[in-house]
């Protein structure tokens, strides 16, 4: 599905994909793979981010599975708090605070061998901290953190400080810490053909550079 750019400059009239945000000419949806994950991921969405071509919130929903998609803000779409009540499933918020613990490979059951759910809350980092605390059933839940890394390859938006990543990155190496590198390639791999075509609509990639990023790229991802 396609949709016009929100942006106001030269190209404004050219159409963007709702699931990718790349122009209708870069679209790479029918290159993304979809993977399956021991742990379901649970996505609570702010409502702006909807109408954000750097989102990749709906990236993580199209190629993992289990996933779910809920909205936070949105007076069409309102919260649905029991979806977080299920006394099956061990909830973990995948979130970094001051004094959170780890995420290990561990949490892939609960204590009394509950299967798990990764929360992510998939907005700026801003807006994440504030439903971060203003989601009521959050606070009852574990707050983990993903161990600190090297600073992204590639960013589409400003975060507090160096370590943090995108919604889709988050989910990547949450799966990585259960199943391994090899299990994620595909979607690491995928998440770079985005950034790099993404930073070349912004100017910040020039044609060459991006074509030698993506060529090998779409190779590996067409032969899945």
């Amino acid at each position: 599905m396609l949709r016009r750019n929100p942006r106001k400059h030269k190209k404004s009239a050219l159409l963007t994909c709702r699931v990718c945000g790349l122009w209708e000419q870069f679209c790479v949806c029918a290159l993304l793979p979809r993977i399956k994950s021991k742990a379901g991921l649970l996505l609570i969405q702010h409502s702006s981010e909807l109408l954000r071509q750097s989102n990749t919130g709906r990236l993580v929903e199209k190629m993992t599975d289990p996933c779910e998609l809920i909205s936070w803000g949105s007076r069409e779409f309102p919260y649905r708090e029991e979806v977080l009540n299920n006394p099956s499933r061990n909830y973990l918020v995948l979130y970094p605070r001051a004094h959170n613990r780890l995420l290990v490979p561990a949490d892939i059951q609960g204590p009394a061998g509950e299967e798990t759910s990764l929360v992510l809350l998939d907005a700026t980092w801003a807006q994440a901290k504030s439903m971060s605390r203003r989601i009521p059933n959050l606070q009852k839940l574990t707050f983990v953190s993903l161990p600190q890394s090297t600073t992204p390859a590639w960013k589409l938006r400003r975060s507090p400080g160096s370590g943090f990543c995108c919604t889709l990155e988050a989910a990547i190496r949450a799966i990585e810490i259960f199943e391994g590198e090899a299990h994620v390639r595909p979607l690491e791999m995928a998440l770079e053909l985005v950034m790099a075509r993404a930073l070349h609509m912004r100017g910040k990639l020039n044609k060459l550079q991006m074509e030698k990023t993506c060529g090998p790229i779409m190779e590996f991802l067409g032969s899945l």
